[in-house]
C-alpha cells in the first residue's frame, strides 16, 4: 500500500496526488546522466579526431605529399588539408549546439573546444601556406645618395 501526499501546486492551487512509495520513478529532468554525457563526449571526439586524420591525410596525399616515400623535397601543400579541417571544424561546432539543445553540456563544452581548435588549426594552417606560396614583394631599389621628388612640384622643390 503506497502513501498518497497531497503538494501545493506553485500557483495557489493543489497539485494532483503523487506516490511517495520506494519504487516511484523521479521525475525526468530532460538532462542525460553524466556517465552517459561523458561516454557520448568521448565516443564523438574519437569520431572527429578519425574524420580529422582521415581528411588530412587524404589532403596531403591530393596535393602530392609522399607520407611514407623518400625524404626528398616534396613540395605538398596544407591547402586541400587546411580545407578539409575547415568543412570539419563548423560540423563539430554543430554537433556542440545540438549537444547543448539536448542538455548533455559536456559533450557539448568538449565538441565545442575541439571545433574551435580545428577552425583555428586550419585557419593557421592555410596562413601559413599561403604566406609561403605568395611571392616575396621586391625590395627598393637604391635611389642614391640623394631622395627623390615625390611632391609632384617643380624642380626647386627636389634635392638635386
Amino acid at each position: 500500500m503506497s502513501t498518497r501526499t497531497q503538494d501545493a501546486a506553485p500557483y495557489g492551487g493543489e497539485a494532483e496526488g503523487h506516490d511517495d512509495g520506494p519504487g516511484s520513478p523521479s521525475p525526468p529532468s530532460g538532462r542525460p546522466h553524466p556517465v552517459a554525457d561523458i561516454l557520448v563526449a568521448l565516443v564523438l571526439l574519437a569520431l572527429d579526431a578519425l574524420a580529422a586524420l582521415v581528411g588530412v591525410l587524404r589532403g596531403l596525399s591530393e596535393a602530392g605529399f609522399d607520407l611514407f616515400g623518400s625524404d626528398d623535397d616534396s613540395s605538398g601543400g596544407f591547402t586541400p588539408a587546411g580545407l578539409c579541417l575547415l568543412v570539419l571544424g563548423p560540423l563539430v561546432l554543430g554537433t556542440a549546439f545540438l549537444a547543448s539543445r539536448g542538455r548533455a553540456y559536456i559533450t557539448a563544452c568538449l565538441q565545442g573546444v575541439a571545433g574551435i581548435l580545428l577552425v583555428l588549426t586550419a585557419a593557421y594552417g592555410l596562413l601559413q601556406q599561403y604566406s609561403e606560396d605568395r611571392p616575396p614583394a621586391p625590395s627598393p631599389g637604391y635611389s642614391g645618395p640623394r631622395s627623390q621628388c615625390r611632391s609632384g612640384g617643380d624642380n626647386s622643390e627636389c634635392h638635386g
